[in-house]
């Protein structure tokens, strides 16, 4: 019984830390860019960071004024250009944003949608490191 006990913890721990591994693909996208709101706001640094499997967290102003922190999942697919996908996610304040954008070659462009109560709106940041 204590044998089988050592295994079930050790086994536990192992498959834990593997759905924590962090895909090839989202290596060369963690790192600091330099971007803008399109049409709303001047330079400001966008941070994109790892958050296991093929998934990266963004921060940055969505909104052209406040910072949130958005959960991307990046698809699988061409070596040059990775495909983002922004799923639909409560900020502060009652705020939704999903969308979607692209990865290539150190340029990021993100196009998304932000809903303030009924109103619905566009945006487009684009940024490079």
């Amino acid at each position: 019984m204590k044998h089988f006990l050592i295994f079930l913890s050790l086994g536990l721990i192992v498959g834990t830390n593997s759905c924590n591994t962090i895909d090839d693909e989202v290596y060369e996208m963690v790192g600091v860019y330099v971007g803008n709101v399109v049409g709303e706001t001047g330079p400001f640094n966008l941070t994109i960071s790892a958050d296991g499997n093929d998934n990266i967290t963004i921060e940055a102003p969505f909104d052209a004024e406040y910072w949130d922190v958005v959960r991307a999942d990046i698809a699988k697919g061409d070596h040059l250009v990775k495909d983002i996908n922004i799923r639909r996610q409560s900020l502060d304040g009652g705020v939704a944003i999903w969308g979607g954008g692209f990865y290539n070659n150190g340029t990021i462009q993100l196009d998304y949608q932000m809903k303030f109560g009924n109103e619905i709106y566009s945006f487009r940041i684009v940024a490079t490191k």
